[in-house]
C-alpha cells in the first residue's frame, strides 16, 4: 500500500499527465503542487512508485508518465468525479425527450451526445432484438399484394417488414390475426418461438392456413435478418485531436478497431452487465485496444440490460469527466426507456 505522499505525487503525475500529454518531471512537480517536499524528495518518491510499477520512462532523461497500473490506481482510490450541475442534467433530459421516439433513434443521439461531451469516439449498442420480448404485433394492409407487419418488442425496437402476400385477405382478417397472434405471441423471447407455433396457428385458421404459414416465416425472417449487431458510432476522428495519435501506426490500429463492428461489440460488451466499469490499455482483451481506455456503461429496464454505451480514448483520459458524464447519460436513457416503454 502506497503511502500518503506517494499518492500524492501519483495523482500529480496523473493530472498533470492527462493535462499536458508531456513526461512529468521532479521540477515540474515541485512548481505546480503544493506537495510540501523538496525536488530531491520528489525524485526519490518518483524512482519508488517507478519500481513499482505505477509510473514508467518513456524515453532516456525523459520525465515519467502513468502506466496502466497507475491510472488504475487513479480510477478505483482517488479519481474526484465531475458533478454534472442539475441545469446540464435537465437540458439533458429535456434534449432528448425532444429528440427522439424510437430507441435507435435514441441510441444515435446518445452516442452522438456522448461525443460532444467528452471530446472522444462513443459507441452506443442496440439490444439485440433476438434477446427481446414480443410486445405487439399489428398486421396493416397496403394494397391487394403486399401487407406490413409492425412488430414492437419490450425493449423499444420497432421493425416493419413489407410481406407479399399470395392470396387476397380482407381487412376484417386482418384484424383477427393480429388479435390471434399477439394473444400467442405477447411475451415471448424472439430467440424462443418455435416453427411449431404455425401448426397452432394453422389450427386456428384452418380456411386461412396458407397465408399464415406465409406470414409467420416471413416476419421472423425480417427479425433475423435485422438481429445483427445494431451499432451507433459518433467522434472517430476525435481521436487525432490526442498527439499520441500522431503516430500514424496507432492511428491507424485504432481506426480499424472502430471498423471491425464485431470485435468492437464483443469488447464493449464484455463488460459486466452491473453498472459501469472502466477498462484500462493492457487490461483489454484484444490486442487492438491496448493502447486505449474504454469506460463502458448498461441502460436498463426493471434491471434488465438491454444494451451498452462506451466512450474510447487514449490512456490518458480524462477519466473524472468520461465517467461522470457517463453515469448521467445512462441514467437518464434507462429512465426514457423506462417510461416510454413499460
Amino acid at each position: 500500500m502506497l503511502n500518503e505522499r506517494k499518492l500524492k505525487i501519483l495523482q500529480a503525475i496523473i493530472q498533470d499527465y492527462i493535462e499536458t500529454a508531456e513526461p512529468v518531471g521532479s521540477r515540474t512537480l515541485s512548481k505546480k503542487y503544493d506537495l510540501g517536499v523538496s525536488p530531491a524528495t520528489i525524485r526519490n518518491e518518483m524512482a519508488d512508485l517507478e519500481e513499482l510499477g505505477f509510473i514508467i520512462q518513456p524515453h532516456t532523461s525523459a520525465g515519467r508518465i502513468p502506466s496502466d497500473k497507475g491510472y488504475r490506481l487513479y480510477v478505483d482510490e482517488f479519481m474526484s468525479l465531475k458533478k454534472m450541475v442539475d441545469i446540464e442534467r435537465d437540458y439533458l433530459e429535456l434534449d432528448l425527450f425532444n429528440k427522439v421516439a424510437e430507441i435507435e433513434q435514441i441510441l444515435q443521439y446518445s452516442s452522438k451526445l456522448l461525443s460532444q461531451l467528452t471530446n472522444y469516439t462513443a459507441v452506443a449498442l442496440a439490444p439485440q432484438i433476438k434477446e427481446s420480448k414480443l410486445k405487439h404485433i399489428q398486421l396493416v394492409p397496403i394494397d391487394t399484394e403486399n401487407m406490413l407487419a409492425v412488430i414492437v418488442t419490450d425493449s423499444g425496437m420497432v421493425k416493419k417488414p413489407i410481406i407479399r402476400l399470395s392470396d387476397q385477405v380482407s381487412k376484417s382478417s386482418f384484424q383477427t390475426m393480429s388479435n390471434f397472434l399477439n394473444d400467442k405471441l405477447h411475451g415471448l423471447a424472439i430467440k424462443n418461438i418455435e416453427a411449431s407455433l404455425i401448426e397452432i396457428l394453422s389450427e386456428e385458421f384452418i380456411n386461412s392456413s396458407s397465408i399464415i404459414d406465409k406470414i409467420i416465416p416471413e416476419i421472423f425472417q425480417s427479425l433475423d435478418e435485422v438481429s445483427h449487431i445494431n451499432m451507433f458510432l459518433n467522434g472517430a476522428m476525435n481521436i487525432f485531436n490526442f498527439p499520441e495519435y500522431n503516430d500514424i501506426f496507432k492511428a491507424k490500429s485504432f481506426l480499424e478497431l472502430l471498423e471491425e463492428k464485431e470485435l468492437l461489440s464483443s469488447l464493449i460488451t464484455s463488460f459486466s452487465n452491473e453498472g459501469l466499469s472502466v477498462s484500462i490499455g493492457s487490461e483489454n482483451i484484444y490486442k487492438e485496444a491496448k493502447d486505449c481506455s474504454l469506460v463502458t456503461a448498461t441502460y436498463k429496464v426493471d434491471n434488465t440490460t438491454l444494451g451498452w454505451l462506451s466512450v474510447i480514448g487514449p490512456t490518458r483520459m480524462d477519466y473524472s469527466t468520461v465517467v461522470s458524464v457517463m453515469a448521467e447519460v445512462s441514467k437518464v436513457i434507462s429512465e426514457l426507456l423506462k417510461n416510454r416503454y413499460k
